[in-house]
C-alpha cells in the first residue's frame, strides 16, 4: 500500500472513530495504547498519547521520538504534534481540551495515577468511561495488514518446521524457546508476539505454561505456542508434537482434537456467530469425552494486538465474525498430571470460508 493509500485509510478510520464517539456521546477521546496509536496514526514508538476531538488530533510524545514522528505520523487533517516529557502538561500547553465538554477514556487501559493526571488536565470538562471504541473498527483488516500478518505467520510456520529438524530428547524447554526466538528473528520477525510457550510431558497440561529448564524426555508430548511481528502486526500459532513414539492415549486424544480443529476451520465464514463457531469445535471435544478439559475459548481476533475482538467464545452470543477479519482457531485438551495439547491456526475470514495463513503441519509429528 502506498503512503497516500495509508493516509486515506487512516482518514477513513478516524472518521469511523468519531462516529463511535458520537454514539458514545463524547466529544473528546483519550487514546493511550501503542496498538491504537500505530493503527490510527502510524506511530510505532512506546511512549505516546493522543487526544481526538471533533476536528483535531493532538499527539504528544517525548523528545526521544522527535525525529521518528517526522517520518511515521500520517499527515492527517487537524493533527498537532506536541513534544513534552510530561504529556499532560504538554496537552494543557497545547490547549488540547479547550473545546472539550465530555471526555471519553477506556477504564481498562487507564491507571489510577494517570486518572489523577487526566482530571487535573481537563479542568471543568466531564470525564466519561466508555468501552474500547477502537475495537469495532480494528476487526476488519486492509489487504496490506493481512499481507503483514501472513508474512508473520509464514515466518512462524517455517521456524516451527526448522525446530522439528533440530529438537531431540534431552533438550530443555528453554532451549526450544530460544531456538524459535532466534530463528524467527533471523527470518525477519521484529519481535516475539509474547513470551514463547514451550511445555512438555506433564507440564503440557498447562495451557499457558512458560518454557522451563525441564528436559524433554522420550515419549513426551510437547506443545509450542509462539508468534512473530511484521509491521506491528502479529501471528500466533500453536502446534503439538512428540519426541519418540507417543502412547495410544496420546494418539486417541489428538484424534479428537484434530477433528475438532478441522470442524472449526470448516465452520469459519463471514457472519457466523462467535458462539456457534466455538461450538463447532467444543461439541466434538464434548462428544469425545473431554469437554471438561477444553478450558478456554476457541480463539480471538488478531492484528496490532495478539488478542483483539472478536472473542471466539461460547459466552459471546451476540458477536459476529466479519469478513476481512483475522482470527485464531485454537482448540485444546489438557489432562492434569498426564499431558495436554493444542492446535492453533491464523485464518482470514472470507465470505464463504477461511484462508489459512499458518502452514506448518498440524498433525501429531513424531521426532
Amino acid at each position: 500500500m502506498s503512503h497516500k493509500a495509508r493516509v486515506k485509510s487512516a482518514t477513513d478510520r478516524l472518521a469511523m472513530l468519531r462516529s463511535e464517539m458520537r454514539n458514545a456521546k463524547v466529544d473528546t477521546l483519550i487514546l493511550r495504547s501503542s496498538s491504537s496509536l500505530r493503527y490510527l496514526l502510524g506511530f510505532s514508538g512506546s511512549a505516546g498519547l493522543s487526544i481526538v476531538t471533533k476536528k483535531n488530533i493532538f499527539f504528544v510524545t517525548n523528545d526521544l521520538y522527535t525525529e521518528q514522528v517526522k517520518s511515521e505520523l500520517y499527515p492527517l487533517d487537524g493533527l498537532h504534534v506536541i513534544i513534552d516529557r510530561d504529556p499532560w502538561t504538554g496537552l494543557i500547553r497545547g490547549k488540547a481540551f479547550k473545546t472539550s465538554k465530555r471526555i471519553g477514556f477506556f477504564p481498562a487501559l487507564t491507571t489510577v495515577a494517570e486518572l489523577k493526571s487526566i482530571k487535573k488536565a481537563i479542568a471543568g470538562a466531564q470525564l466519561v468511561e466508555v468501552p474500547n471504541l477502537i475495537s469495532p473498527i480494528t476487526q476488519v483488516k486492509t489487504k496490506t495488514e493481512i499481507d503483514s500478518i501472513a508474512k508473520a505467520a509464514h515466518i512462524t510456520s517455517v521456524a516451527y518446521e526448522k525446530m522439528l529438524g533440530w529438537v531431540t530428547e534431552g533438550r530443555t524447554e528453554i532451549d526450544v524457546a530460544n531456538f524459535l526466538a532466534t530463528t524467527t528473528r533471523a527470518l525477519g520477525s521484529e519481535r516475539d508476539a509474547f513470551d514463547i510457550i514451550v511445555v512438555s510431558g506433564k507440564r503440557s497440561a498447562m495451557p499457558h505454561g512458560r518454557a522451563s529448564a525441564d528436559r524433554i524426555n522420550k515419549g513426551d508430548v510437547v506443545t509450542v505456542d509462539f508468534g512473530c511481528c511484521i509491521n506491528g502486526l502479529y501471528s500466533d500459532m500453536t502446534r503439538t508434537f512428540c519426541v519418540g513414539t507417543p502412547s495410544k492415549k496420546v494418539v486417541d486424544v489428538f484424534a479428537v482434537l484434530f477433528e475438532a480443529h478441522l470442524s472449526a476451520l470448516d465452520a469459519v465464514k463471514a457472519g457466523v456467530s462467535a458462539s456457534d463457531l466455538d461450538w463447532s469445535a467444543r461439541s466434538i471435544i464434548d462428544n469425545g469425552g473431554y469437554g471438561e478439559y477444553f478450558k478456554h475459548s476457541l480463539g480471538h481476533g488478531l492484528g496490532y494486538e495478539v488478542h483483539e475482538e472478536p472473542r471466539i467464545s461460547a459466552s459471546n452470543k451476540t458477536g459476529l465474525v466479519q469478513a476481512g477479519s483475522v482470527i485464531t482457531i485454537e482448540p485444546g485438551i489438557y489432562l492434569p498430571g498426564k499431558f495436554g495439547m493444542r492446535i492453533e491456526d491464523d485464518v482470514v475470514v472470507k465470505k464463504n470460508g477461511a484462508e489459512i495463513l499458518t502452514t506448518a503441519p498440524r498433525e501429531l509429528v513424531v521426532v
